[in-house]
């Protein structure tokens, strides 16, 4: 009896043994906190800014009814970053993209540092393009989404950094690849949580490149950006020209404190600086980004026209 109680209690032993070694840990969600970078080293060679052509402001004009049976597409690709290497990025082209040999106007949207070039993706931008192009809510244009990648996480600005993969590179290789219209009036750049930082980074210190440039959530946190790319001073001490600036956050976001004190500091300055701030409900999510995508495109499309025949032709 003794032995037949010492092998069930071997066999139990052995049982448990097995599950514990194929138990499999439960998964932790990604971090929304942004990543609070390293500095790289400092390079005081400026970037080579893309090239461009004088600013030609659209004109706006009434809606014509446009039929198309070709849909919109999304389509991914990667580009050749002398500052990074090979990055990746997502192209939202819209409904018959090419066939009226008209550029478009473009808008460059960047994600936070726990995400790709996929969140713009994954929260549906393209599906409210689609539709609000479909209902003539919205001109036709180009969604760009870059993934940021290690430079984005690990760099604060200037010469080397994220700001020079876009300047330098990816908007050059977008007006070279696609029907984008290369002019500064037919861009607009933007970004959620740490991308929206880079947004601002960018457009604040080279205004001359774009028409708009949005923050949403954007989280102005980098401790090692000096005020020479700091968008807290650059907003400030930048003549930021025509430059359209939209600020948004939720009230209850744990980022906000810096963005409301640039807004303040905009607001309070004199002259003041020209600004739209809203302020909604909600926290640092995604759901948050999700429901004012149709505020965000309404808003950066607000310069552009619906009559293609305003737009540049096509070179491609």
């Amino acid at each position: 009896m003794r032995q037949v109680r010492l092998a069930i209690g071997c066999l139990l032993l052995i049982v448990c043994l097995a599950a514990c070694a194929t138990a499999t840990p439960p998964a932790n969600p990604a971090p929304t906190v942004p990543y609070t970078p390293k500095p790289l080293p400092t390079n005081t060679t400026s970037p080579t800014i893309a090239p461009t052509r004088p600013r030609q402001t659209a004109v706006p004009s009434t809606p014509t009814p446009t039929p198309c049976a070709n849909p919109g597409r999304m389509e991914s690709g990667s580009y050749p970053s002398v500052t990074a290497g090979q990055m990746n990025y997502r192209i939202y082209l819209p409904p018959c993209y090419g066939l009226d040999g008209r550029t478009y106007p473009t808008v460059y949207l960047l994600g936070g540092n726990t995400h790709t070039d996929a969140i713009w993706d994954e929260l549906g931008v393209d599906e409210v393009a689609e539709e609000g192009i479909l209902a003539e809510e919205l001109p036709p244009m180009l969604i760009v989404l870059p993934d940021g990648g290690w430079i984005a996480n690990y760099s604060s600005g200037g010469p080397g950094s994220f700001e020079s993969v876009i300047v330098n590179d990816l908007i050059s290789y977008i007006e070279q690849t696609y029907c984008a219209w290369p002019e500064p009036a037919g861009r607009a750049i933007g970004g959620l949580s740490r991308g929206g930082y880079w947004a601002l980074e960018i457009a604040f210190r080279f205004p001359e490149l774009f028409a708009s440039v949005g923050g949403h959530s954007a989280a102005l946190l980098d401790q090692y950006a000096w005020p020479a790319v700091n968008p807290q001073y650059t907003g400030l001490s930048q003549n930021l020209g025509d430059l359209r600036i939209y600020f948004d956050i939720g009230a209850d976001d744990y980022v906000i404190n810096n963005i409301r004190q640039l807004h303040l500091d905009m607001e309070t300055a004199v002259p003041p600086i020209p600004h739209t701030w809203v302020l909604n409900e909600g926290r640092h999510e995604e759901g948050y980004w999700q429901t004012h995508i149709p505020d965000y495109l309404t808003w950066y499309s607000e310069p552009w026209s619906f009559d293609r025949g305003d737009y540049l032709a096509c070179s491609l």
